[in-house]
């Protein structure tokens, strides 16, 4: 088996002076070999815009939220601009989501807008990778194939981004503002991105010396160049974390993804630079890395991590456990002494480390259901619903100690919460499933803590959960009367809150079902003076027995303020979806300049 070009072949002629002529007009121009590195940097300088572009964004968010809270602008003074309008139709796109069928077969983002960052990003790569010619050399003897050579480079690329998307504190979601776990899926992207680009860059390495001699010439690259070697265990390596990662396996068992994760990360970083040293400049891609890298580790064990350098430093917290049997849910307390020791703001999540016997390696995340109270006293309440792994251990170790136990904790974080400002919008409406309301609790107890702020711009609160059990209402009934007499301290009344309880399957009551039950004005509404013995509350807070609004449907027919309108939304895939899709249609009241802006927030941890 040999090949041959211009009558030479490319094995047995490498000592002809035609060979050496027409290897280095192979090597002039483009097709140098030199010249690939560019296209590691045009990958870098395409995700530095992408960067900048949203960095952008959020400035833009964070003075609009600032100057439209302090300045108490009135209904004749809305700011109803162009600008509205292209965020309203960026966002009737972005906020559209595919059905979570197509999501879960193709692992593809649900939301419309990162799926066009996504495919939009795969687009530049492969026009950059593929369009150039030529992909591989006539013979191997005049060099590397380009197209081997620009892939690998352009994996390098993108090496930074993977690396600085792994961590929980991160320099992206430092410039951008959006959080770690939404910008996890990018971090996926990008595993999956470097291991075609690493695909690419092997195959022709291995393809053309058989070509060229067969087998035996391959044996023979593969023991006179270590780069065959070394290269072998980085792509293995990436593979691995790949495989790894998919929703399938970590399902199957998270536990073994996440230790594996870190484990076969510092296998790749280490194979990847040990293959690419000195190789034209490449190793200065993974020195960049290590020294991001580092410093989010750093900044990470300081500022979230019980190595925080205060007297509070390698000290546990100790955790009260509740088992609350009839609802299938468990709560932890952890008393907080002050904000010095701990703080965080509504909607924000932690990372919990139980010592002592539960799955001390473990460390799962929860959302936080309750904020810092002003006072120096303050409690983290976390409400659990248990599931396979660490939650599931704890809540049959609460049954078999009858209901209660005290554990000591290791805390890390706050993590995530809402880059925007609450408390600058008009209109807020809070949507949760199940244990999604320990997200939209802890946001309607900062709005009623802020309610006496000259600044807050809130005059709307629709607060609406969908439970299954009325059992479930025990988790925040003591906080719900707490609040709802705090209101009615400050404002006399509990004007401008409504707070609408969806049971969607009980038997306590079977209420007689219009056609339809998509809205709060045709379901049948049962006052809830049953549970709450109070009639302040009896014209705002309403129980709906065996209803379970469609959300998509039931968003249209909200009124929506004039003004600048929130959506925050935490729950089931599938609840999400809807709300998604039903604030995406609510984009027209901007477009018809009948609202300033109509925005979402989402909390899960689904990814």
């Amino acid at each position: 088996m040999t090949v041959t070009y211009k009558g030479l072949d490319c094995l047995a002629d490498k000592d002809n002076q035609l060979y050496k002529d027409l290897k280095k007009i192979s090597q002039s121009g483009k097709n140098a070999w030199g010249y690939q590195v560019h296209y590691g940097y045009y990958v870098v300088y395409f995700g530095i815009v992408l960067i900048f572009l949203t960095f952008l964004k959020n400035i833009y968010f964070k003075y609009n939220d600032y100057s439209y809270r302090n300045s108490k602008i009135g209904f004749k003074h809305y700011r109803l601009s162009i600008m509205n309008k292209i965020i309203g139709v960026s966002r009737y796109i972005s906020y559209k989501k595919l059905p979570i069928i197509i999501s879960r077969i193709t692992g593809l983002p649900s939301s419309f807008g990162t799926l066009f960052i996504i495919i939009s990003s795969t687009l530049f790569i492969f026009c950059y990778c593929f369009i150039p010619k030529i992909w591989i050399r006539p013979c191997k003897g005049f060099g590397s194939p380009p197209l081997a050579v620009r892939a690998g480079l352009m994996c390098m690329g993108l090496t930074p981004y993977l690396y600085l998307l792994s961590g929980k504190t991160n320099f992206i979601s430092g410039i951008t503002g959006i959080s770690y776990e939404k910008l996890n899926i990018f971090h996926q992207g990008l595993g999956w991105g470097s291991l075609f680009l690493g695909l690419v860059h092997t195959v022709p390495f291995f393809t053309q010396p058989v070509a060229e001699g067969g087998y035996s010439n391959l044996n023979k690259v593969i023991k006179e160049d270590a780069l065959y070697v070394n290269g072998i265990f980085a792509i293995v390596a990436l593979l691995l974390l790949c495989l790894l990662s998919t929703r399938f396996s970590r399902k199957l068992c998270y536990e073994v993804f996440f230790h594996s994760h870190w484990i076969l990360g510092l296998v790749y970083f280490a194979a990847l630079t040990w293959h690419i040293y000195g190789e034209l400049k490449a190793d200065n891609y993974m020195w960049a890395t290590l020294g991001f890298w580092c410093f989010q580790m750093i900044h990470r064990a300081i500022v979230k991590t019980t190595f925080k350098p205060n007297i509070y430093s390698f000290k546990s917290k100790l955790a009260f456990l509740t088992l609350h049997k009839d609802s299938g849910i468990f709560e932890v307390n952890i008393p907080i002494s002050n904000t010095y020791e701990f703080n965080w703001k509504p909607g924000q999540h932690i990372f919990i480390r139980f010592v002592l016997g539960i799955s001390t390696l473990d460390n799962h995340p929860f959302s936080i259901m309750s904020i810092p109270s002003s006072s120096k006293n303050s409690e983290i309440k976390l409400i659990v619903k248990p599931h396979k792994g660490l939650t599931g251990k704890i809540y049959n170790s609460l049954l078999n100690n009858k209901g209660d136990r005290t554990l000591k904790t290791y805390i890390d974080g706050p993590y995530g919460g809402m880059n925007r400002d609450v408390l600058s919008f008009d209109q807020v409406t809070l949507l949760a499933t199940g244990s999604g309301v320990t997200v939209t609790w802890s946001f309607f107890e900062y709005i009623v803590k802020n309610l006496e702020i000259g600044s807050n711009a809130i005059t709307e609160v629709n607060f609406v959960w969908i439970i299954r059990s009325i059992d479930c209402l025990d988790w925040i009934s003591k906080e719900l009367v707490i609040t709802l007499n705090k209101i009615i301290e400050i404002q006399g009344n509990l004007d401008g809150f409504s707070f609408d309880i969806y049971v969607s399957n009980s038997n306590e009551i079977t209420p007689k079902q219009s056609d339809d039950e998509s809205t709060p004005e045709t379901s049948k509404l049962i006052p809830s003076t049953d549970l709450i013995d109070n009639g302040n509350f009896k014209n705002h807070l309403n129980i709906h027995y065996n209803v379970k609004p469609q959300m998509t449907n039931y968003l249209q027919s909200l009124p929506i303020s004039k003004g600048k309108n929130c959506f925050i939304v935490s729950g089931t895939n599938s609840f999400q979806n809807d709300v998604g899709n039903g604030v995406s249609q609510l984009q027209r009241y901007v477009l018809q300049d009948k609202a300033e802006e109509i925005y979402l927030h989402s909390e899960n941890f689904g990814w």
